[in-house]
């Protein structure tokens, strides 16, 4: 087959160039073996796992899903322009739908590439926590119990404990903790379940923590700490190439060759309609990291100082001090694949300070899962397939939604205007020029 072959419409200048690096590539790829064996971790995982078949009529709750989309300019100089807006949507059964806005604007000058990315994802989470406050104080003040969604993780997948950010956006890190600091407590306060919805997810919390279990359970106790500071099986192999002769033996039947994350693992299963049993997650920041957060607020008052740091600081404990997340699996149906779902640790009835957990830890068995299952009513109700999960999230998400087009012809002319008008000189890149430029 040739590049003539395919795809003809998408022909260039380099499109043969590209046509044959694909197919060495693709010459060079080994196709995967066929594995007959179950997954290693199949038996731990069922005894995880929970049937549930929702009852969608039991959906008197208001659900509130919410979305956000963010943009961005860069100039020169290094002048950087942060725009994001979110939305959260009240669907309650005989109420008309509510709609409640958060818009948020950041300018800064920014050198680190790193911050480019941190930054707008700050600055979205800001929007979206706040839109989500609103509306769930809204319901509460009417009576209603709120169920707030958020699309995508609630987890800090990698905190923000680099010094160097506090020094740099103080003021945006303390204004996002103090976000989530707000909701978590009115959550807890009011018994309502925050949760994010992850349609696809790639990481081994679920994982790691079940295979700590085998280990222990086949005599291997000594080894548990090692397991613990991994982050996936893959990290666990490279570890052990340091250990002990016997201990890196004795691991050898647990490394398995191809490792499953906790959403293909949960497929690989095949499991019924259900999800696995909340995963209550320790704070990232503690990983690696021998005294974890009262370091870091050392750190930020030592290179800060008092004044600045103050607030900081304040947010931090106050953030610390809520309650923590759990991590679930979820399947509306047997045959699809699982969603990621994040809830809040106070709607499983446990509402101390998030600050105290060091590892992950199932939740206790007696854990009455009866809100968290009031949350998958909705969300089987709304289900449709795998790709429309839910309607209201995703109505959320087109209503949010930010076009870039849209930002850098209508938003970002404006916001310049309006900024020079105050004195602030912002210089176009060359690059920029030069597109303007045709």
């Amino acid at each position: 087959m040739s590049g003539d072959d395919v795809l003809p419409k998408v022909r260039d200048l380099f499109f043969d160039e590209f046509f044959g690096e694909l197919e060495r590539v693709a010459a060079n790829i080994e196709m995967d073996e066929v594995i007959d064996e179950p997954p290693l971790l199949i038996d731990e995982l069922s005894s995880r796992w929970r049937e549930y078949r929702a009852d969608t009529q039991g959906r008197d709750d208001a659900l509130i899903s919410v979305d956000g989309g963010v943009q961005y300019s860069n100039f020169a100089y290094g002048d950087f322009i942060v725009v994001s807006r979110a939305c959260a949507l009240v669907h309650w059964p005989g109420h008309d739908v509510e709609t409640f806005k958060s818009v948020k604007m950041h300018v800064d000058k920014v050198y680190d590439q790193r911050d480019r990315g941190f930054i707008p994802s700050y600055v979205r989470m800001i929007t979206e926590y706040k839109a989500a406050y609103e509306a769930a104080k809204k319901v509460l003040e009417v009576g209603g119990e709120p169920i707030v969604v958020m699309d995508g993780s609630l987890y800090f997948g990698r905190f923000p404990y680099a010094v160097r950010e506090y020094l740099h956006h103080p003021d945006l890190l303390t204004e996002l903790f103090d976000s989530i600091t707000n909701l978590r407590i009115l959550g807890r306060d009011n018994n309502f379940p925050i949760v994010g919805l992850t349609k696809d997810s790639s990481v081994f919390y679920l994982y790691m923590t079940m295979l700590r279990e085998l280990i222990s359970k086949a005599g291997l106790g000594r080894l548990s700490p090692e397991v613990e500071s991994a982050s996936s099986p893959i990290n666990l192999r490279l570890k052990s190439e340091q250990w002990p002769l016997d201990d890196k033996m004795a691991i050898q039947r647990f490394l398995e060759k191809r490792p499953l994350c906790d959403a293909a693992l949960v497929k690989e299963c095949n499991m019924y309609e259900g999800y696995t049993w909340p995963l209550l997650l320790a704070p990232s920041i503690y990983y690696g990291r021998d005294r974890g957060v009262p370091l870091l607020l050392g750190r930020i008052r030592k290179n800060l100082g008092q004044i600045r740091s103050e607030k900081v600081v304040k947010a931090l404990s106050s953030f610390f001090k809520c309650p923590g997340i759990a991590l679930t699996y979820w399947k509306p149906v047997e045959s699809c694949r699982p969603f990621r779902v994040d809830v809040s640790a106070s709607c499983l009835g446990l509402p101390e300070p998030w600050g105290g957990g060091t590892g992950n830890r199932f939740v206790d068995a007696s854990t009455s899962m009866k809100l968290f299952e009031k949350v998958l009513n909705h969300l089987s109700y709304w289900f449709v397939n795998q790709v429309e999960y839910n309607m209201p999230l995703k109505q959320a998400d087109m209503l949010a939604r930010f076009d870039r087009e849209l930002y850098r012809r209508k938003y970002e002319p404006f916001i310049v205007k309006r900024l020079e008008e105050l004195g602030l000189l912002i210089t176009d890149s060359r690059r920029d020029l030069r597109e303007l430029d045709g």
